[in-house]
């Protein structure tokens, strides 16, 4: 019976072994936790019931250690394991997120005409090499209102703002004979003379290298006349120009002119008109002028011309407009002092008053 009896106990003792082991185990993490963090807290009632088992022998507490690593290792994984995860998906959702080229960006592009004059005044840029601009330039030569009219407003609406009058025209092809020169010929035909420009243009600078555009202008003005012989006079320019923010287009130059007239020089008894050779007047002026984008396919745009030595009429020559934008195309349509489209007249300033401006037009294609 004694046998019987021990071997009961036994096996009571080893049923009850690994439940205490497991309820123990259960109840280890925090003082694991507590151990991993160098400081040993003990409940306040193990501490009284049991002052022996307070401080842990070392044989209980290096288990503690090797108990908790793997839950520890565990936790950290998929912290670690996330983010490589999820980088891809970060990277696209950024490169989604990158914000889109400014728009401004385009106004100046292939899509649309090169940044080669203002209006009458030239920027310093050249024709592309091989491609070509054509020109048609027209100026009233009758105020829009003339004050002086006893029936200003009747003679506005009939004339048409004056363009039912005559009209200045100009025609002008420039070639891009090869990067960064090109040669041009222009011609403005009136009821007295004609006029033509031959010249070339060198761009000594641009503004994606040097922060500015600068130009040389070199040419001559071809007078035809009937009944006179013609004549043949130089001229030069030099201009430069900058573009900010792909918005403000500003250009400013130089002008001169070996002989040069204005407006009303066929008509003054004081000076012998400029196709005489004998007595020919020489002019030098400085112009600016400014284009405002107010869109892709809009600007705003002023120049003006002040001649500053030589024969200078009174008032500065100056012209503003609006100017449109398609496809290799510019419109513009223009408000101004003076008729004057070539060098040899546009030099000399003008003798017509604020008060009687006249209106005209700007085309441009480009090949």
């Amino acid at each position: 019976m004694t046998n019987l009896a021990l071997l009961a106990l036994a096996i009571t003792v080893a049923v009850e072994s690994p439940a205490k082991a497991s309820t123990e185990a259960t109840a280890a993490p925090p003082a694991a936790a507590e151990s991993a963090s160098g400081e040993t807290k003990t409940p306040p009632s193990e501490a009284a019931s049991t002052p022996a088992e307070a401080t842990p022998t070392p044989a209980e507490a290096t288990p503690a250690p090797a108990a908790t690593a793997p839950a520890a290792a565990s936790s950290d994984a998929p912290a670690t394991a996330t983010p490589s995860a999820a980088a891809p998906a970060a990277e696209s959702a950024a490169a989604t997120a990158k914000p889109a080229e400014d728009p401004a960006a385009e106004w100046y592009s292939p899509s649309y005409p090169s940044r080669l004059r203002i209006l009458a005044l030239p920027v310093a840029r050249t024709v592309a090499k091989d491609s070509i601009e054509f020109v048609i330039d027209h100026r009233s030569t009758g105020p829009i209102y003339n004050k002086d009219s006893d029936h200003a407003f009747a003679d506005m609406w009939n004339n048409f703002g004056g363009l039912d009058q005559a009209l200045a025209v100009g025609l002008g092809l420039r070639y891009g004979i090869i990067d960064r020169l090109d040669a041009g010929l222009y011609r403005v035909g009136g009821s007295q003379f004609d006029t033509y420009e031959l010249d070339a243009r060198v761009s000594a600078l641009r503004q994606e290298g040097n922060q500015i555009d600068l130009m040389v202008r070199g040419g001559l003005s071809w007078f035809s006349v009937p009944n006179h012989a013609d004549a043949l006079w130089p001229f030069a320019q030099v201009f430069a120009s900058r573009l900010f923010m792909n918005r403000l287009l500003v250009t400013a130059g130089v002008m001169y002119h070996s002989n040069s007239s204005s407006s009303n020089a066929l008509a003054s008894a004081s000076y012998t008109p400029k196709y005489r050779d004998e007595e020919h007047k020489w002019s030098v002026a400085g112009a600016a002028g400014v284009e405002v984008r107010l869109a892709d396919w809009v600007s705003l745009d002023a120049e003006t011309v002040s001649c500053t030595a030589g024969f200078c009429t009174k008032n500065p020559a100056f012209s503003a407009g609006v100017k449109f934008f398609t496809f290799r195309h510019t419109f513009a349509l223009v408000c101004g002092n003076t008729q004057y489209l070539t060098a040899d007249g546009y030099i000399t300033n003008t003798d017509t008053p604020w008060s009687k401006l006249v209106l005209g037009f700007n085309l441009t294609r480009e090949y």
